[in-house]
């Protein structure tokens, strides 16, 4: 008879075992998940996967936008020492007719970097950009099928701060007119690793 109670008592901790084991990894895929939900909503983006082109068609849906910037939040975080992150843009041609268009992507002019960043200069908060500039071809009513990535390289002694940086998209030469068809601005924030 004691066999049994002894052998009862081993099955209910070990069923006890199992369940808190249970608890646990489902509070850690929780917090995983909450993570990731919370850090991919506002956070840089490395790939213009499926997730960023659901994202940006949704955001030309609600509207007549010209451009659209992902995230929407038009904010990124990239650590010191990172090379490769950065967001995404696309453009929609809302004219008649079929354009050709160049962008440049640059640390906002009217920003005052040099007293607001520790001493960078404009010059040296633009050569982070990967890829700073390039041309498009739109259909009319037509949205870009590849959004653009803006990816940045920054160095190990980058200064801890906010920039903003402007997408400037014109009219490319010989097109009706050479003058700006859009502009957005985006916050990099530059933080220490």
């Amino acid at each position: 008879m004691k066999k049994r109670k002894k052998r009862g008592a081993l099955e209910l901790s070990m069923g006890t075992v199992v369940i808190l084991v249970l608890a646990m990894s489902m509070l850690i895929l929780g917090l995983i998940l909450v993570r990731t939900i919370f850090s991919s909503a506002g956070g840089a983006v490395d790939n213009i996967d499926k997730g960023v082109k659901d994202a940006i068609s949704k955001m030309f849906a609600d509207s007549d936008k010209k451009l659209v910037v992902y995230p929407s939040a038009r904010r990124i975080e990239i650590e010191q020492r990172t090379q490769g992150l950065g967001f995404a843009f696309s453009t929609r041609n809302l004219d008649t007719e079929p354009h050709d268009y160049e962008y440049r992507v640059e640390v906002d002019p009217g920003f005052d970097i040099k007293r607001k960043c520790g001493g960078l200069s404009k010059k040296e908060a633009d050569s982070w950009l990967l890829i700073d500039s390039g041309t498009l071809s739109l259909a009319p009513g037509s949205i870009m099928e590849e959004p653009e990535l803006i990816a940045f390289s920054i160095p190990e002694f980058a200064p801890p701060c906010t920039i903003p940086y402007k997408v400037d998209v014109w009219y490319k030469p010989g097109s009706p007119s050479t003058t700006l068809y859009i502009s957005a601005k985006i916050l990099l924030t530059v933080e220490p690793r």
